[in-house]
């Protein structure tokens, strides 16, 4: 079986899963980390790749889902030396009052856009991320140097790429921005956001590259943490050919224009934001950040069935009852990674 949280501060599991938390009780491998101090009187259950989350009663639970990042794409070494466009963030869906009932629900969490590495390649899309009927779209592919248009999503679209006709940016969904224009010969746009657009090529000081989106804000794990920002856009090769940022939240920086300046950079895991593009002849660009569902319900009344969860944080207090279902003991926690056999 796996371990079962009750009401009452009661686990039920086997001996050997009851062991595993008695020598590492602090480590996700073991279903969960015993975290106080930030998640009092909640239970968070955050999947950082897919599962199952399986109430044992009908709640309420808040949730957090955030599709994967788009990668940025490739600039282009030839001519005018044209940056890509940044990838766009995955959309950002968050509430709380959702219902769930004793059955088990299919996580799913989206990989990140895949880096580039061809001359003038767009990126690619980040890829949804489930939970329930919420679907959570990856963000849009960057757009490619030399006229690269940026792919449009339901999250955030993806920056285009420079190019003399200025092509514009991917258009955002209604949990996402759109992502930043190109701009003649050299100045590629930034990836969107979760929070705001991707910065537009010809906003930006002469050969710099155009920033991605800012991401959002989000308090769900108990400390205010931004996820989704957009990827930063490929400078091209001048002196002033300066490395684009991220947006806030865990988008990659873009590439500088020459060949020492900084790489460009993937969105942060379980961030869903998106990568950064390359400049001139930087490779590859940026991958998207993959996604993350995060769900927190209320500890008191209510338990979940720990199925491949990825990290679970369990509010249980000193005193707190652990049933061995093979062998019929019980023990009580005593708050200092210890689990005491009960009389």
């Amino acid at each position: 079986m796996a371990i079962k949280y009750l009401a009452g501060d009661r686990l039920i599991g086997t001996a050997a899963e009851r062991e595993a938390l008695y020598t590492a009780p602090l480590t996700s491998s073991n279903w969960g980390i015993h975290d106080t101090s930030t998640t009092s009187g909640y239970t968070i259950v955050k999947y950082t790749s897919g599962g199952t989350f399986q109430p044992t009663s009908a709640y309420d639970v808040e949730y957090l889902v955030i599709g994967g990042g788009g990668s940025g794409g490739m600039g282009n070494e030839a001519a005018n030396s044209e940056g890509a466009g940044g990838g766009g963030a995955g959309a950002f869906r968050t509430a709380t009052g959702f219902g769930v009932t004793a059955q088990a629900y299919t996580i799913t969490v989206g990989a990140g856009g895949a880096a580039v590495s061809s001359l003038t390649t767009d990126g690619n899309d980040g890829a949804d991320s489930v939970f329930s009927t919420i679907t959570s779209d990856g963000g849009g592919a960057g757009g490619g140097g030399s006229q690269g248009q940026g792919a449009s999503s339901a999250g955030s679209g993806g920056g285009s790429g420079a190019g003399l006709s200025a092509p514009s940016g991917g258009t955002g969904g209604s949990y996402g921005n759109n992502g930043g224009a190109g701009y003649n010969s050299a100045r590629g746009g930034g990836g969107g956001g979760s929070g705001g657009a991707g910065v537009n090529g010809s906003d930006v000081a002469s050969g710099r590259g155009a920033d991605g989106g800012a991401g959002t804000a989000s308090a769900i794990t108990g400390t205010n943490t931004y996820y989704a920002g957009g990827g930063g856009s490929g400078a091209y090769d001048l002196t002033s050919g300066i490395a684009s940022n991220g947006g806030s939240g865990g988008g990659g920086n873009g590439a500088g224009g020459t060949s020492s300046d900084p790489a460009a950079e993937s969105g942060d895991a379980n961030t869903g934001s998106g990568g950064g593009a390359t400049g001139r002849a930087r490779t590859p660009s940026g991958a998207g950040g993959s996604g993350v569902v995060i769900l927190k319900f209320s500890t008191s009344g209510n338990g979940v069935v720990s199925n491949n969860v990825s990290e679970v944080t369990f509010d249980y207090p000193n005193g707190t009852i652990f049933e061995e279902s093979d062998s019929g003991k019980h023990w009580m926690w005593n708050g200092t990674n210890t689990w005491n056999e009960m009389s």
